[in-house]
């Protein structure tokens, strides 16, 4: 065998060009058409909105002043008109602006001039016929916002500050004050925000000129680089096809197929392995792995198996051991091939979901906060036309209606339009209300876009109303948005839940949910969106469960909430959990109790007996909807609630704890609201503070498994004597965030997001807040692991961890965690020990 010389290298200038000088060329386009097309308008935008919000702060603050001696005046303190007297001195003596120059004025509806301080010439002068320059009516325009919609923004011409001869556009922000009849309003100068607008421009400019000629000159360098690793990529090429011919003279002998793999390539194979596949080698060097193969596998230690596919179509098991070669500083494999008897058949399902997975993540921890809404509104009386015309301006397809008081109360939508208007030849005239959709369905932000893909099957509406954490609308989500949802796995497992016939196909489906958790934790998920995607997939099972045995035993004889309590209550469940659950049906009439109740315990011991075959363990306690105690109608529950008040003994409340989580996962929510509100005004009577104490005693009754100095307290005997139970842990985080809830009447039930309303309140130091949610995030991170790890080794999850499995990083974690638990503790019983 004869060696050619090597090639004299040459450099492949246009390929070059294309992977090193057009991708430079390209960065610079795209870093100053970003700059230009979206980073300066919107600073442009911010700056203005920036501005409008504070003219509108400041009028509010003014407006503030107007009410107080209001409030003087209706307390009978000030005369109306020294009221006004004393409010048109403070209001006139209010500056603000660099130059302190910037001033407020009053009108009222006439319009007339109350105030002006820096215009005394148009006090008490009647502004009807009054324009500015361009000849708009501007003080009539004030009127006329103010009467529609109580405040608003106006623009004009005006004289700038108390300079009479400079006139300039202004924008003003003005304000009615009803029991006067007056107005009041402030403005800002347009040419400040363009002064602003064109500093801001100037400094971007500055910096992205500085960063271009750093840029470039890497890119230089880069180019340069580049250039000598063409070169030396010619090189390598040329000793590779030397160092092949070595190799092939090694392994043209074996009796065993040889495959030569490089980039994923085959590159050759020796006679034995291509007498057996039937092709050329040229033919070979021309196909994929893919093509050889039906599983490439990969690794390099132990034999692998994979079916070979021969050139006819046939295939035959094979056994491959794979050693990692370097050629010509090249990485590759050199596989041995091997006939298999037999070949063991993949576990095509859980393959095909962890595929899935793979698309589903990012999805999954999506919240709708993350995702695109548009709020579009119109009044009842809004023609369907102008509606329709609304909503082609805006590109969406629904409009909400609102009601008089300016909240949403209904809905019209492109489908609202073809059915109730073109097909019925409805009159377009005809107000919205005629054919608006209500009620409307909610979701709050906080929500995952699968839970919001999951609403919106259930209810069969394309479009959620969403609200933020204080229940205000911020828009509506429609279904174009989540259509995709429903393709990913939790999606289509949410699918099989409602499609399922028989409590068997739910235990199946939920023995899809380890791996998708185990995948969760493995993409860096975030703790609290993987709880509440277990607690969804258990609420939809729930629900599925209870179809089924409403079908059995027939229509409900009465209005009902199934209720969760415990860790489902508070979306806080993990892979070891039981049942906690009761049942809240409507108040009847006494000859029909009885009958009601035997109904509904027949439909808990259903609904509990499924859960237990599909994974959920029964309460050791008994707290379940098949026990008669927990299955009870709302009068009931709130006896149960005022004995609980106004128990006698801490330990009195150690069982009942768990129903002070409580939350509608199917039927009435307004059972549950009602039993909340309930709950509420007793915690405001006169037997709070002892129910408080009492409480607080009892809850710091769970402690932290932590020693005497420190170190983490294992079980004291036992099956898990070298373990410490991390959910006796996580117990203590869970009771604060709860008494403090509940003594500041927080409808929440998620631990966190108590410990996010408190720290919203000023309740909680926002240092005490993150520690908080740090060792709670912390400790449940560590117990989803351990149970995850769990079922991969096919034990049952618990929540007892072997000290051995930790490494030191994560046991000094535990130690400061359990050390913060043991501050918040000695915080809550200082703070309740005031109460009893």
């Amino acid at each position: 065998m004869s060696y050619l010389p090597a090639p004299t290298p040459r450099p492949h200038w246009r390929h070059f060009a294309l992977n090193i000088v057009s991708p430079a060329i390209l960065t610079f386009v795209l870093f100053f058409g970003l700059i230009f097309a979206v980073i300066l308008p919107t600073m442009r935008k911010n700056i203005v909105e920036r501005k409008k919000e504070m003219i509108r702060e400041l009028t509010q603050a003014a407006w503030s002043e107007l009410a107080s001696l209001h409030a003087q005046e209706q307390r009978g303190a000030l005369t109306r008109e020294a009221a006004q007297q004393a409010a048109v001195a403070r209001i006139q003596a209010m500056r603000y602006g660099d130059e302190g120059k910037d001033y407020f004025w009053i009108s009222d509806q006439a319009p007339r001039m109350i105030m002006h301080p820096y215009r005394p010439d148009l006090n008490g002068q009647d502004l009807t016929g009054y324009s500015d320059p361009a000849g708009k009516k501007l003080f009539v325009e004030f009127t006329q916002v103010v009467r529609a919609q109580g405040d608003g923004y106006v623009d004009y011409l005006w004289q700038w500050k108390d300079d009479e001869k400079r006139v300039v556009p202004k924008l003003s922000y003005v304000k009615g004050f009803p029991p006067w009849g007056w107005i009041v309003g402030t403005g800002i100068y347009l040419e400040d925000v363009r002064a602003e607008i064109s500093q801001m421009i100037q400094r971007v400019l500055q910096v992205s000129l500085g960063f271009s000629v750093i840029v470039a000159t890497l890119l230089a360098y880069i180019a340069r680089q580049g250039h000598r690793l063409e070169r030396d990529r010619w090189q390598a090429e040329t000793a590779l096809r030397q160092s092949e011919e070595k190799y092939r003279l090694l392994v043209e002998s074996a009796s065993e197929g040889v495959l030569l793999v490089l980039q994923d390539r085959p590159v050759y194979a020796n006679r034995t392995l291509l007498g057996r596949l039937g092709y050329t080698e040229q033919e070979l060097t021309e196909l994929t792995l893919e093509a050889l193969v039906e599983t490439v596998p990969t690794g390099s230690a132990s034999e692998k198996r994979a079916r070979l596919r021969a050139k006819n179509g046939e295939a035959a098991d094979v056994l491959l051991a794979i050693t990692p070669v370097t050629i010509g500083e090249k990485p590759g494999q050199m596989w041995s091939i091997k006939d298999a008897s037999a070949r063991r058949k993949t576990e095509e399902t859980l393959a095909r979901l962890l595929a899935d997975l793979q698309s589903m993540l990012p999805l999954a921890t999506r919240s709708l906060k993350n995702s695109s809404v548009t709020l579009l509104t119109c009044a009842l009386d809004t023609p369907i036309h102008q509606a329709a015309a609304a909503m082609a301006r805006a590109k969406t397809s629904a409009i909400l209606v609102q009601g008089p008081s300016g909240e949403p109360i209904g809905i019209v939508t492109d489908h609202d339009l073809r059915n109730r208007v073109l097909a019925a030849a409805k009159n377009p005239a005809q107000p919205v209300s005629a054919i608006m959709t209500a009620p409307l369905v909610r979701i709050a932000d906080r929500a995952l876009l699968f839970e919001a893909a999951r609403v919106m099957q259930e209810q069969h509406v394309q479009h959620l109303v969403v609200t933020d954490e204080q229940g205000a609308t911020r828009g509506v989500l429609t279904g174009t948005e989540i259509l995709h949802a429903q393709r990913h796995a939790i999606g289509a497992l949410l699918g099989e839940i409602q499609e399922a016939k028989t409590p068997e196909e739910l235990k199946d489906c939920r023995s899809k949910l380890p791996v998708f958790i185990k995948a969760l934790l493995e993409s860096g998920a975030r703790v609290e969106s993987i709880t509440r995607i277990m607690t969804t997939v258990s609420d939809a099972i729930l629900g599925r469960l209870i179809a089924l045995a409403e079908a059995e035993l027939g229509p409900p004889p009465a209005r009902y909430a199934f209720v969760a309590l415990g860790s489902e209550a508070r979306e806080e469940q993990t892979l070891a959990t039981d049942q906690d659950n009761a049942i809240i049906f409507a108040d009847v009439p006494p000859e029909r109790s009885e009958a009601v109740q035997a109904y509904f315990l027949q439909l808990g011991e259903k609904v509990c007996g499924w859960l237990d075959l599909i994974g959920y363990r029964r309460c050791r306690g008994e707290v379940m909807a098949c026990n008669r105690k927990w299955c009870q109608p709302l009068a009931r529950w709130r006896e149960y609630f005022a004995e609980c008040v106004t128990a006698a003994r801490p330990q009195d409340l150690l069982d009942v704890n768990v129903f002070f989580d409580f939350r509608c996962a199917h039927g009435e929510s307004d059972h549950v609201a009602r039993l909340r509100e309930h709950l509420h005004g007793l915690l405001e009577g006169e037997g709070k503070n002892t129910f408080f104490f009492h409480l607080a005693q009892s809850t710091l009754q769970f402690r932290p498994p932590r020693g005497f100095f420190g170190n983490i307290q294992l079980e004291a005997a036992g099956e898990h004597a070298a373990a410490f139970n991390i959910k006796a842990a996580i117990i203590p985080l869970v009771n604060f965030a709860r008494i403090y809830a509940l003594q500041n009447r927080l409808p929440e039930t998620n631990t966190l997001e108590r410990l996010h309303r408190l720290r919203d309140r000023e309740l909680l130091l926002p240092s005490s807040h993150d520690e908080l949610v740090q060792a709670y995030t912390a400790l449940m991170q560590m117990r989803l692991t351990h149970q995850a790890a769990q079922w991969h080794r096919g034990v049952p999850p618990d929540n007892h961890l072997d000290l051995e499995e930790l490494t030191q990083l994560e046991r000094s974690v535990l130690k400061k965690v359990f050390a913060d638990i043991t501050v918040f503790q000695a915080r809550m019983q200082t703070d309740f020990a005031r109460t009893a």
